[in-house]
């Protein structure tokens, strides 16, 4: 068992046996976690909309807010005060429970503006620490994860409902666009056509992009010398697309139709749209419900914690801030190997600069491992792609020796 966890089991014990009534039982037993949050909420806070849900050792918390977003597109003021409010919710539940969970995450949407969203995930074992004095609150913060942001996959079905409500209400904005919606537009008399989507699943591909796959029922009246097409689409028929949409792209951001029936070399044709819709990766951690889609684990949320410090160091210090220039940052972990993607350029292009960007990055990537006593790892590649995507990939084995001064910048190989 590694270190780690048995730091957690002993903290966690000892607030759980902190936290006991005379009848030796937890503040917050487990198969009450849900309700208790809720009730806290409720009783506390005057939030009644609150929904909770548990998938494996995971919490998900979900709250829907009027006004999240101010008109200048930032969090309201009141809005991150019921935040914060469920938050701490959350944290006095978590920590004063018999239930081995290990993360929570915290979602707030705008009942207005479609897509916009605050998450909030957090690994308890932190919450423990910090109560505990055992990690500073800064380093805290530092280990929150915290995103502010337009759901692509929830911006993409209002723009594909948007775009069906427009094609049956015949408007001229998707006239350039009607023939790819194969057959309906090709064989039906002129406004006769009717398309009702009858199941949307989505999948997030980028923080602006989403992939839909749409099942619809269209019905139409034949054109003159098409109805011999009423055998093989009877009015009524059931029809699919793949949707890609762009929300950067605000003008248009439908930017490719695919249909699952295509005309070819005098034949009707069709595509396998649901195996294709498969083959894509969802990168999205919260569902169209506004909970987790699976049970995080420690390996990602690291992942996702260090490629927001990457961009913290250069953002916060002073020196790298006026020297550096940080564009983006990303990070995931995939067959124990963690890979960090960035986006890091320097202002005067100095000789060594690479060097200095590497090493920072490469020497806090050690520190938040060995603070968390990770282990479950083989090795870290880092890569800069404002530099023609130099590389460099240490073994577990040879952070530690950078972490310990053991290894230097100037030994390595890009």
């Amino acid at each position: 068992m590694s270190t780690l966890l048995t730091r957690y089991k002993v903290l966690a014990i000892f607030l759980i046996l902190s936290g006991l009534s005379a009848c030796d039982k937890p503040t917050y037993p487990t198969g009450k976690i849900e309700e208790s949050v809720l009730k806290l909420c409720k009783d506390e806070y005057k939030l009644d909309n609150v929904k909770v849900k548990i998938a494996g050792s995971t919490m998900g918390v979900y709250i829907p807010i009027e006004g999240l977003v101010d008109p200048d597109l930032k969090l309201n003021q009141k809005a991150g005060e019921k935040i914060e409010d469920v938050a701490l919710s959350i944290h006095r539940v978590t920590t004063s429970t018999d239930m081995p969970l290990k993360f929570y995450i915290l979602t707030a949407r705008d009942t207005k503006i479609p897509g916009a969203e605050f998450i909030l995930t957090g690994f308890i074992y932190d919450v423990v620490r910090v109560r505990l004095f055992d990690i500073s609150r800064g380093e805290y913060f530092q280990r929150i994860l915290r995103d502010f942001r337009f759901n692509p996959a929830i911006a993409g079905e209002k723009k594909v409902r948007e775009f069906f409500d427009a094609l049956n209400q015949d408007s001229s904005l998707t006239e350039t666009l009607k023939p790819i919606l194969y057959p309906v537009y090709a064989i039906g008399r002129k406004d006769s056509q009717k398309i009702e989507i009858t199941d949307i699943e989505s999948k997030e591909l980028s923080d602006h992009e989403s992939i839909l796959y749409i099942k619809t029922i269209e019905r139409y009246e034949p054109s003159p010398g098409f109805e011999a097409y009423t055998a093989i689409f009877p009015p009524g028929f059931k029809n699919e697309y793949l949707f890609l949409i762009d929300i950067s792209l605000f003008m248009s951001p439908v930017k490719e139709i695919v249909s699952k029936y295509f005309y070819s070399n005098n034949e009707i044709m069709q595509r396998n749209l649901e195996d294709a819709f498969k083959q894509y990766q969802d990168s999205g951690i919260i569902g169209m419900d506004g909970f987790p889609k699976k049970d995080l684990d420690l390996g990602w949320f690291l992942s996702q914690q260090i490629s927001r410090r990457i961009k913290s160091i250069f953002e916060e210090d002073r020196k790298l801030k006026n020297n550096f220039k940080v564009t983006s940052s990303l990070g995931w972990i995939k067959d124990r190997v963690f890979q960090f993607k960035f986006n890091i350029s320097s202002n005067d292009g100095k000789t060594g600069d690479e060097k200095i960007i590497f090493s920072n990055i490469i020497r806090m990537t050690g520190k938040t491992l060995h603070l968390y006593e990770f282990e479950e790892y083989k090795g870290v590649e880092f890569i800069n792609l404002a530099d023609a995507e130099k590389k460099i990939y240490l073994s577990k084995e040879d952070l530690e020796r950078f972490r310990k001064n053991k290894l230097d910048i100037a030994s390595l190989k890009y």
